[in-house]
């Protein structure tokens, strides 16, 4: 049985953990430097400096200190699979993280929002986990898929031997990957904790005598 500080410190590390989350993974999405140019022997002179991201391209003028993006027409047209896939993931990861702290707060220890049920606070509990869990595994997909796609395309353009921008993962890249990093963890923690803490109330429930039943006088006819 787990004591209260015990109880005390799994609620802490997971409401910061899925609070970086749900932090992290709305900046990364908003922010436009998945990929920056790469400071290589192959890259351009460094007047300027370059961000992708999911929304737009952005360039940094040193010398007029000027910062343009150039803004797709239309976020409908055709893009590359890798590109929106991510678009998705991220934002579904968004979604379910943030999803996640409201049943999270309902079933820590040190909340009375539903009159301290035991086991309602535990399926509480294993739902924000089940959320953080899945909000981790599909930003876990969008971080692989994007950092392989764009390792391939930097190893191709320096095999070509050719002066020009050459990219490399940017901040924005890392934020996703650190809240795939929070949102599985927080998920992870809570389910075992959550689960492990189910099986000790059903042994105990189970281990307490059975009452006696009352037997109603009978009648006589």
């Amino acid at each position: 049985m787990k004591t209260p500080a015990a109880a005390a410190m799994v609620d802490i590390s997971a409401m910061v953990l899925g609070s970086l989350a749900a932090l992290l993974f709305p900046l990364s999405a908003g922010s436009d430097c998945w990929r920056q140019d790469a400071k290589d022997p192959l890259s351009s002179v460094g007047l300027s400096n370059r961000c992708r991201g999911l929304w737009s391209e952005c360039v940094f003028d040193n010398v007029a200190d000027l910062w343009t993006c150039d803004i797709p027409i239309s976020y409908l047209s055709e893009h590359p699979a890798v590109l929106v896939a991510t678009r998705v993931l991220v934002i579904s990861s968004s979604f379910l993280a943030l999803a996640a702290l409201a049943p999270f707060i309902a079933g820590m220890k040190c909340t009375n929002l539903i009159h301290d049920r035991v086991p309602q606070k535990y399926k509480f509990s294993l739902a924000a986990g089940s959320l953080f869990f899945l909000g981790g595994l599909s930003g876990a997909i969008a971080v692989l898929w994007y950092g392989i796609d764009t390792v391939q395309k930097y190893k191709l353009e320096v095999s070509f031997g050719i002066p020009g921008v050459t990219y490399e993962l940017g901040y924005s890249y890392w934020m996703a990957a650190a809240g795939t990093a929070c949102a599985s963890s927080a998920g992870l923690l809570l389910i075992a904790t959550s689960s492990s803490s189910t099986q000790v109330r059903r042994k105990e429930l189970g281990s307490l005598p059975n009452l006696p039943r009352s037997k109603g006088q009978g009648t006589y006819l």
